[in-house]
């Protein structure tokens, strides 16, 4: 009687009342010999060959065998007991269970329906997240670059790739210097029922330059292979020590419903990394290596592009005020790009940076990141500080700057 008794609240409390359960204790009951013989002389129609109850308790038998085929056939073990004189041999061999709120599979209908979210990798919407921002800067790098600033420039680059591709949606949780609390991070990503989660950050460690490196992180056990494929086409794209996929419990990848993982490019205040996470080409091999992983996780493919890497040329910038001024400009494409801040503040300017954008007395103008350092063309710079420009025509990589 106790096993009895045992079995009967183990039943109703693992499946609640249902007729699946009913049938289930109607079943315990006639297990029991002594309960059987007293039902017997009681309800002799209970144990007739035409009984309707020995016959209902054979269709739930049949009813829980082909539960079991299907889910075997999904690749997905019946629930066990398991022994507890047989540790060893439980633990060689894995098994998986059903989530609880995945239902119990009865039909045709609910097997596919968990088919589905077993195989669940659409890869439609890419949530992208960028670090911080606002108030909240991040980690400060060796030169006081901005985790915050390395956190969107790098989100704006993986937004601007999907979008030319075509192939997903990609979504973010700011564009601009704004900071979106935790929960409202989460809540977007939830809200918009997007495939994955890709937040975007730069390490730091407590001492100075003591650490480098990248490493990806996740927190439940379903992001964990988003985070090594992703993982593995950063390793190739930042050349940084590899520092390993990890867990770790952070509140963005926990409270997601989709696979969810944290990307620590490099270290900002380790010199060698903050030099390189600020250094556009860097960024950009960064950018297409997230892009990568993303399409291979969700097994898109696509025709990879030939990169266009923009050649270069140093030009000599002299700008003769009192006392002179020597930069270091580049020649792009046939247009000079000069150093915004150093520049201007030697003519008498105001420089700004607003939204990736530098400005000039207040006006936007073309901007290029290079070594982490704003560029604006020469033409600009003079235009809207009044100044004059001269490239010398023996020597195309000199350029010459004069206060009107």
């Amino acid at each position: 009687m106790y096993d009895f008794t045992v079995d009967l609240i183990h039943t109703l409390f693992k499946n609640g009342l249902t007729l699946s359960s009913l049938g289930a204790v109607v079943f315990l009951i006639l297990k029991q010999r002594k309960m059987k013989s007293r039902l017997k002389k009681v309800f002799p129609w209970m144990f007739g060959d035409d009984s309707e109850i020995k016959e209902y308790v054979r269709n739930q038998i049949v009813i829980m065998k082909n539960q079991e085929q299907i889910m075997l056939a999904l690749g997905v073990e019946p629930c066990v007991n398991i022994s507890p004189d047989e540790p060893q041999k439980s633990a060689k061999k894995q098994r998986k269970y059903l989530p609880l709120s995945w239902g119990i599979i009865t039909s045709a209908r609910s097997a596919e329906s968990y088919r589905k979210r077993r195989d669940y990798k659409m890869g439609e919407k890419q949530l992208i997240d960028a670090g911080h921002g606002g108030g909240d800067s991040g980690a400060v790098g060796v030169t006081k670059k901005l985790e915050k600033d390395f956190a969107l420039t790098m989100a704006l680059k993986v937004e601007d790739r999907l979008k030319r591709d075509k192939k997903v949606k990609p979504l973010l949780t700011r564009s601009k210097d704004v900071y979106p609390d935790l929960n409202e991070r989460v809540r977007i990503a939830n809200k918009n029922k997007v495939d994955s989660f890709i937040s975007i950050h730069a390490n730091s460690s407590g001492k100075l330059g003591s650490a480098t490196g990248t490493e990806t992180l996740y927190t439940r056990e379903e992001s964990k292979p988003l985070a090594n494929i992703i993982h593995k086409h950063l390793i190739a794209a930042t050349g940084l020590k590899d520092r390993g996929v990890k867990y770790q419990n952070i509140h963005v990848t926990r409270e997601t419903n989709m696979p969810a993982i944290l990307l620590e490019v490099g270290f900002i205040n380790h010199p060698d990394d903050e030099k390189k996470l600020f250094d556009p080409d860097f960024q950009d091999r960064v950018a297409d290596a997230i892009v990568a992983g993303i399409y291979e996780y969700f097994g898109i493919t696509i025709e990879a592009p030939q990169p266009v890497i923009p050649i270069r040329k140093e030009m000599d910038v002299t700008v003769h005020t009192d006392p002179i001024g020597r930069f270091t400009g580049y020649n792009i494409k046939g247009t000079t790009w000069v150093q915004a801040r150093p520049i201007g503040d030697q003519l008498g300017g105001k420089i700004g940076y607003v939204q990736g954008k530098v400005t000039i007395n207040g006006e936007a103008v073309e901007t290029q990141n290079i070594g982490g350092d704003g560029y604006v063309t020469a033409r600009d710079l003079t235009r809207l500080l009044g100044a004059r420009i001269f490239w010398d025509k023996k020597e195309p990589h000199k350029v010459d700057i004069f206060i009107k």
